[in-house]
This record gives C-alpha cells, sequence and structure tokens, in this order.
C-alpha cells in the first residue's frame, strides 16, 4: 500500500512539471499603484493627536475628532 502512494505521488509530481509555468497577471500591480495614491482621509479622536506622523495634514474638526490626510 505504501509503494502505491509513493508512485502516486511520483506520477503527481512528474506531471506538474510538465505544466507550463503561467505568468502573473500585471493588472493587480497597476489596481495596487493606482489605489495608493490617493489620499485618505481618516477620523482620530483628539486625544490620540500626539501619536501621529509628522507629515500629516489636518483637514477638519468633527466634534471630538480630527479629520486627518
Amino acid at each position: 500500500m505504501f509503494a502505491e502512494r509513493l508512485e502516486t505521488i511520483r506520477s503527481v509530481c512528474e506531471r506538474l512539471q510538465l505544466q507550463p509555468n503561467r505568468q502573473k497577471l500585471r493588472i493587480k500591480n497597476k489596481h495596487h499603484v493606482i489605489t495608493s495614491h490617493k489620499p485618505k482621509t481618516r477620523k482620530i479622536p483628539k486625544w490620540c493627536l500626539d501619536k501621529l506622523p509628522s507629515d500629516c495634514q489636518i483637514v477638519g474638526e468633527d466634534g471630538n475628532y480630527y479629520l486627518v490626510r
């Protein structure tokens, strides 16, 4: 029984090696580039403002929150 399983595994591996390699889709990479350049506006609590990176811009104010880009 072990020999049969081993033979099956070997034959499957050989068939997989004979298959041509597919190229990855390039659309996925372009999509990531497009979405990463959009500025995102986030709603940050006022008490958490000192933990933001220095390059953030405060866009507006909404109650107990700052709108940060």
